[in-house]
């Protein structure tokens, strides 16, 4: 073992040396770092070896070369690079491939690794570290994309990159993703063959022939031989294939291809929505330079977009026709919502066309609407100010999902938003319409329909709150744990803390507990000018049988009370703490000692 230790020493002599000789490091600097060199080297060659010590031998050379960056920087010395800093780096490079070779299933080990090589532009070693890690972990599709756009964006090689994806795919013959970054691959290449011979047809002195086959390469051929081999491979999947035109988008040479993707789903698929969705969806994709270019030779833009929607919506009629189905259906008022709602800076023209076109097909649809889209029909008509109308679509919303939290809570607020001040009417359809929600929904997913109505209660129907309170804190222990929480905040601020005390004595024992209510009650009553230390023990108590066995921070807080309250008994401290080490969980016995020795020597504070 000390031999090979003093081979590796003996063969790092020369940087070092280089490191003292130009002025970077003092003879006892380099002493210091032979000495920790050594140490490490000698946790390496154990039998035994520790993932832990190659990571802390590697950072402790990483940090080397940031010291040495710093000095010469310092010093203003730039040479000698390849004997001190690269012959450091290959010596970091061997450390993670004895490390990665021993523990293998560690992918943040290769990534650090590969990290690197980058930093340092080691490109002849990352193409061998993916080789090897391919080997390791086939089964990863990331890992695949990840060396194949290494190949083609940094080692500037597509042969390789189209060799890594064509083995990836033998492994994950239907990976999406596989394909995608395949097809991509194949329309950068093309790109980058195009950019190359138009440099070329300028420069007269070039003798470089244009042959078909890089024309054909040039215009896209492989890439489309890619997405005919991918929807080979999948060929029902209308989402897949759809996949492949936002790639297309990056490239101004690819309307064929484009094409090409359309006809066959027009083909393929002509019986299902999606295809439809897609036909018609596409009239909108160069809107913006559409408008643009409008804008440009001095046309009304609006007409522009008005004339590709109405392409769109061309479609979408023939569409519900022929396929007269709910989803085809939603896919055109989805669409048409989408161009009410999602369009910012549009003119007033414009969007008033957009709403007239909204409200004309949703009220043309026969079926029932999914909640999503009633609820965006119902922001939408709140969007353009027709209040009426969407409390009546939040009415029929609720009647068709009467389940719904989402469309309750529209409802709620439309009529609330409605109402008259002091109007008793009023007041009396919002209360049943909440009792009446409450009743319908599950009571787990409630608590914003609780926390509506009570908002309302305390603003405008002070006289029903406590009933409400009553009535929530019977609710599923996700509502129940807050409305108590909130019950017991509201009596001391209307009632003070005497009704604020008889409310936590009702629900202290009542379930669920839960820990916040016991840390709303502590608050309130060390709030006051003159705390009561027998109704804040009798609460610890309270909460300590609940929560003391998985909770240090109320053991620690009972502990402050003791020591910091003017009738406070130091001698209760010791008892608090031997319970605390009895009743705790095993696993969090240690982070309680280690907090109490921190607050006793005023390093951490206590707290609940």
């Amino acid at each position: 073992m000390a031999e090979s230790v003093q081979q590796r020493m003996e063969e790092m002599l020369p940087e070092l040396e280089q490191l003292e000789r130009v002025g970077l490091f003092s003879r006892s600097e380099i002493k210091t770092i032979v000495k920790k060199i050594r140490a490490h080297e000698y946790r390496l060659a154990r039998t035994q070896k520790e993932k832990e010590d190659f990571l802390k031998y590697i950072q402790y050379k990483i940090n080397l070369l940031a010291l040495i960056n710093k000095r010469r920087k310092k010093i203003h010395y730039f040479f000698k690079k390849a004997e001190i800093e690269y012959s450091i780096v290959q010596r970091i490079t061997r450390l993670f491939r004895r490390a990665c070779a021993l523990y293998s299933d560690d992918l943040k080990l290769w990534m650090s690794q590969i990290e690197f090589c980058k930093k340092w532009n080691r490109r002849i070693a990352l193409s061998k570290i993916y080789t090897r890690l391919l080997k390791i972990h086939s089964n990863v599709v990331g890992l695949w994309i990840m060396a194949a756009k290494f190949e083609m964006e940094d080692n500037n090689s597509p042969d390789n990159a189209r060799g890594l994806l064509l083995r990836g795919l033998r492994f994950h013959p239907e990976s999406q993703r596989l394909w995608v970054e395949y097809f991509r691959l194949e329309l950068m290449n093309a790109d980058k063959l195009r950019k190359r011979w138009s440099v070329l047809q300028k420069d007269k002195t070039s003798s470089i022939e244009h042959t078909a086959v890089d024309d054909a390469l040039m215009q896209g051929t492989a890439a489309t031989v890619v997405y005919k081999k991918a929807i080979e491979a999948m060929p029902d999947d209308i989402d897949f294939r759809l996949s492949f035109l936002p790639v297309c988008k990056d490239f101004d040479f690819v309307q064929g291809i484009i094409d090409t993707i359309y006809n066959d789903l027009k083909k393929d698929h002509p019986e299902n929505e999606l295809t439809w969705n897609a036909l018609a969806r596409r009239h909108l994709m160069n809107e913006d330079s559409v408008a643009a270019d409008a804008k440009h030779r001095d046309l009304d833009p609006d007409l522009a977009v008005l004339q590709l929607e109405q392409k769109c919506f061309a479609v979408f009629e023939k569409a519900v026709k022929h396929l007269p189905t709910r989803k085809m259906w939603t896919l055109y008022a989805e669409t048409c919502l989408e161009r009410v709602t999602s369009k910012e800076g549009q003119s007033e023209h414009l969007s008033n066309q957009h709403v007239i076109r909204a409200l004309k097909v949703l009220s043309s649809i026969k079926y029932q609407l999914s909640e999503e889209l009633y609820e965006k029909w119902v922001k939408m008509l709140i969007k353009v100010g027709l209040m009426e109308k969407a409390k009546e679509v939040a009415e029929i919303a609720t009647n068709s999902h009467v389940k719904s939290v989402t469309l309750w809570l529209q409802r709620l607020q439309l009529v609330i938003y409605g109402m008259q001040l002091g109007n008793e009417d009023a007041k009396a359809e919002v209360m049943d319409l909440f009792d009446y929600a409450v009743s319908h929904v599950k009571s787990k997913n409630s608590l914003p329909l609780w926390d509506l109505g009570l908002t309302w209660c305390l603003a405008c129907n002070p006289a029903e709150v406590e009933s409400v309170f009553e009535q929530g804190i019977t609710q599923h222990k996700q509502v129940a744990s807050v409305i108590k929480e909130r019950y017991l905040e509201w009596a001391a601020f209307s009632g003070g803390i005497k009704k604020a005390r008889d409310i936590y004595k009702r629900l202290a024992s009542k379930h669920p507990k839960d820990l916040n209510f016991f840390k709303k009650y502590i608050s309130l009553e060390c709030s006051l000018a003159d705390p009561k230390i027998k109704k804040l023990r009798s609460c610890y108590e309270e909460a300590l049988r609940e929560f003391g066995a998985k909770t240090p921070d109320i053991w620690l807080s009972y502990i402050k009370l003791e020591m910091t309250h003017p009738k406070g008994k130091t001698e209760n401290i010791g008892k608090i703490h031997w319970r605390a080490i009895k009743e705790l969980n095993s696993e969090l016995t240690d982070e309680f000692m280690n907090r109490y020795i921190l607050a006793q020597t005023g390093h951490l504070e206590y707290r609940l």
